[in-house]
Parts: structure tokens; sequence; C-alpha cells
């Protein structure tokens, strides 16, 4: 790992109980808010990288370091400007399943990625996030748009039909796509 610039140190975490973090690794932090290192698992967001271990607790950096590129899915030259993901805490890729953000790919050289770690990076990585496909919905989640089946028009309201009745069944159509979640009470 290589540190080019950014601020040292950022901020200091309590590491969590069980974790090993190195020094120059990415971190993350858990649903407590502790320290852990970085991994490719969902709603981790990292937070930079690891300085000073010392008494439970790291020293997180932030700036453009160098990580090690992943060799199932590497990143290029042609990733600048991009999003990196978490594969390890030591290594970013250009997919992952659980696409967790690492920061912003600043270059790719001789093997190693340059990558934002800064906190507005991180930010940004994670609003870039451009994957709209996403599993059937099970709760309500603001600005989750999922591709889904084409759900037809409503028909002309007749005496027979009426606008609740219609609207229920367009309510249903979009829960059978997977586009909204079920009612509490299905």
């Amino acid at each position: 790992m290589q540190r080019l610039n950014g601020t040292r140190p950022l901020a200091r975490y309590e590491i969590a109980s069980g974790s090993t973090i190195v020094s120059g690794n990415l971190v993350a932090l858990d649903n407590s808010g502790k320290a852990i290192p970085a991994a490719d698992t969902a709603d981790l967001i990292v937070i930079g990288a690891a300085d000073r271990i010392e008494n439970g607790s790291v020293e997180i950096m932030d700036g453009v370091f160098s990580f090690a590129n992943d060799t199932t899915h590497p990143l290029t030259r042609s990733d600048r400007g991009k999003v990196a993901f978490v594969k390890d805490a030591g290594t970013v890729t250009a997919s992952s399943s659980n696409s967790v953000p690492a920061g912003i790919v600043v270059d790719v050289y001789e093997g190693e990625v340059y990558l934002d770690v800064t906190p507005a990076a991180i930010k940004a990585a994670v609003a870039t996030d451009t994957d709209t496909t996403y599993g059937a919905a099970t709760a309500s989640a603001a600005g989750l748009v999922k591709q889904a089946a084409a759900v037809a028009d409503c028909t002309p309201v007749s005496e027979a039909t009426s606008v609740e009745t219609q609207l229920n069944a367009l309510l249903a159509a979009l829960r059978t796509a997977g586009i909204l979640a079920p009612n509490a009470a299905e």
C-alpha cells in the first residue's frame, strides 16, 4: 500500500471484538459503529484506510492509496473515475457479489489500483452505484427501481367496475411483479 495524499489521522474507531485490522487496508464500520476489515458483505460502508492500531482502536486515514487489483474482475486504466468495489480489505475489484464501494479509481498501474478513499469520494462511489435491477421488493425503500414485467393500463371505469377495484387490481399486479412489497395482511 502506497499513500499519495490525505488527512492523517482522519478519525479513531474502536475495533469490533474478534476483528483483525491490518495497517494500510480498507476499513468499514459494522452495524454497531465499530471498525472491521472491509469485505464484500452487504450493507458495509468503507470509511478509509487503517493507520495506527493500538489499544483496541484504529486511526483511519483518507486520501489516495494503492491496493491490489483483483485477478478475476480486474480494474483497468479505462476505469479511471469509476467506482471500485471491495473484494477484501486489501484488494479491490471491478465487480463483486455485494457491490460494496471502496472508492473512486484514480489510476491502475503495474497491478496496483490507486483509489481515492476520501469521505467525499466514498460518498460519491455509493451515490454512483447505477445498478437499478433489484430482486422482488420485500419492504419499502425509497429510490429503488425494479425492472419487471409490464403492468397493463386500467380500463375505462364503468358502473360495474369502480376506480377502487381497478386501483386494487393495479396494486396487486405491482406486488406480483415484485415492484411493491406485499401487504402486511398478505
